[in-house]
């Protein structure tokens, strides 16, 4: 009895999840062990479901000469920036001089024949949708590390087998290619346990057909970015954003790589040839699986990147360059963008100058993706609506003809109405339910080229064809979301601005021209309610003094948050 206990808890703590080790049994130097291949998306016979559980695997060499005892060793899995990691300590395993060795997902003792051990579910799943990361360490010295890009389903990145494996050819994507020959199972290919069998793609070459040919690389122009999400709101950015590019000429996407203005780009380096022919779209998205990306249709999809095209809010501004070798085929910048909707390039300024113009972009107001409440906007892999176009400079349209804007005074224009810090309903954010409002004290005037910022910083001119006018004495609603489904049910917008209202320290400042008609600061905010102008206290001067703020009684909207946006305030006690 005491025997079969002690089997059984030795069993169990063989399954348990390993820990980090702080060093090795073995003293390895950097290089001993090289990362030579990794199979990180199985594919499921016909008519069965296909999971990756127990059926991932990895494969390292011994470089070192001489057997080595890998106990100790930590495996770390992540994402190819290094975040979301997973880690093993591996038991006592020997690997000979020269071998292939092949670790595995399965438990321990249930590992498949082409698998020498089993590291269970420590590791979690492989990334293979984006790619991922993979590092061998002792303690606090890396052994070796490898990242690799997507993974086509059933087949395994390999390390070239031209050369014998290094810790240094690893570190270039250029030496990896994807097993095609070798079946280790029924439609799953890679060489578990042995050399590489596939060699990669000679620079500036690709497969086209089974035959190799020089791939048609793009020149400046010959690709023109068209449209970018950088703000995503149904899915994570880090899942959901992209960019869309318009083909002006036949060339092959083969080296073709995207990144921001200066980084290092994330190259196709496919072996087969992508072609693309002039006229079409095609997009570079973060994830390449509809159901995570938002819906982007999986045609379009040309390749993936793995970098943030904005540091930070829809406010922040952005860039993204496209590139082949050391040419830069198009880049564009904004300053800021919406939440929830793309950046359009007007299609008839499809153009690598046009499109450095930030104002012949507008946002996209086609919703792409499931079906459902507030959807993402954007178009995707086809052509852009065209833009509205804005009457001259110092004009609007009232509805019934063109005519100059009429601009407030020093005076006219007051703060008197600002949510920072909203509460949320689930989904929700700031970045959709933020508001303030402004009170008009005297004749009409419209919110047109009214430029809305923080102090002293570059803000954005209200930009609209239609004449935005507040009647005498009325009010008017500056909201980060114009859509009742993102923000809060507001009676009404007058117009959107796309800077964060911040909960400490904040600030607004309204300006026409050089001459600021209004600002206000304040230092801290109550969550869902907001801070009130007492109408007794309705000037550029008073608004000036916290005391004459108070917070908001009445609910509005989905009534999650207290206000009065676009009425009058209720005098403070």
């Amino acid at each position: 009895m005491l025997l079969v206990l002690a089997w059984m808890a030795a069993a169990l703590a063989a399954c348990e999840p390993s820990t980090p080790s702080d060093g090795c049994r073995a003293d390895l130097l950097p290089g001993d062990l090289v990362i030579t291949e990794v199979f990180a998306d199985y594919k499921a016979a016909a008519g069965t479901t296909g999971v990756d559980t127990g059926k991932e695997w990895f494969e390292i060499y011994n470089a070192r000469g001489q057997p080595i005892d890998l106990a100790g060793l930590t495996i770390t899995s992540s994402r190819p920036d290094g975040s979301r990691p997973n880690r093993h300590a591996m038991r006592a395993a020997v690997i000979a001089a020269g071998q292939y060795f092949t670790l595995g997902s399965a438990p321990p003792g249930m590992v498949p024949a082409y698998v020498d051990y089993g590291y269970g579910s420590d590791l979690g799943e492989l990334s293979n949708t984006g790619g991922g990361k993979l590092a061998l360490s002792c303690g606090g010295q890396e052994i070796d590390s490898a990242s690799y890009g997507d993974i086509t389903e059933g087949h395994a990145r390999e390390l070239t087998g031209a050369q014998r494996p290094d810790y240094t050819i690893n570190d270039d994507p250029a030496s990896w290619c994807q097993a095609n020959d070798a079946e280790f199972e029924t439609g799953n290919f890679g060489t578990p346990g042995a050399a590489s069998d596939c060699r990669p793609i000679a620079s500036g070459q690709c497969s086209d057909g089974g035959a190799m040919r020089r791939a048609v690389a793009p020149g400046p122009g010959d690709l023109v970015i068209t449209e970018v999400m950088p703000s995503p709101t149904r899915v994570a950015d880090s899942a959901g954003e992209w960019l869309e590019v318009r083909v002006m000429t036949d060339v092959d996407l083969n080296g073709v790589g995207v990144g921001r203005i200066g980084g290092t780009p994330d190259a196709i380096t496919a072996a087969s040839c992508v072609h693309v022919r002039a006229g079409s779209y095609v997009v570079f998205a973060r994830s390449a699986d509809p159901a995570q990306n938002g819906g982007i249709p999986a045609a379009a999809i040309a390749g993936t990147f793995h970098f943030n095209l904005i540091g930070g809010a829809p406010a922040s501004p952005g860039d993204v360059a496209i590139v082949a070798g050391a040419t830069v085929v198009d880049a564009v910048t904004w300053t800021r963008s919406t939440a929830g909707a793309a950046l359009q390039l007007d299609p008839a300024r499809i153009d690598p100058s046009a499109n450095d113009s930030e104002s012949n972009f507008c946002d996209a107001t086609q919703p792409y993706g499931p079906a459902g409440p507030a959807p993402d906007r954007g178009t995707p892999g086809t052509a852009n609506a065209p833009c509205p176009l804005l009457p001259a400079p110092g004009m609007c349209d009232d509805g019934t003809r063109v005519r100059a804007i009429v601009r407030p005074v020093v005076g006219q224009l007051v703060i008197s109405e600002i949510l920072a810090n909203p509460a949320n309903v689930a989904g929700a954010t700031d970045a959709t339910r933020e508001w303030f409002e402004v009170a008009n004290t005297g004749d009409a005037f419209d919110l047109n080229e009214l430029v809305v910022g923080r102090i002293g910083a570059a803000g954005a001119p209200v930009a609209s064809a239609r004449c935005l006018t507040v009647a005498p004495h009325g009010f008017a609603v500056f909201a980060r979301s114009a859509d009742p489904g993102l923000d809060g049910m507001l009676p009404h917008v007058d117009a959107t601005f796309r800077f964060g209202l911040v909960d400490t320290s904040g600030d607004i400042e309204i300006a026409s021209g050089a001459t600021v008609l209004d600002a206000v600061r304040w230092t801290s905010v109550t969550p869902g309610v907001a801070s009130q102008l007492d109408p007794r206290h309705l000037t550029p001067a008073d608004n000036d003094d916290d005391a004459s703020f108070c917070p908001a009684t009445a609910a509005y909207g989905d009534q999650t948050n207290l206000g009065t946006p676009g009425a009058a305030n209720r005098p403070c006690p």
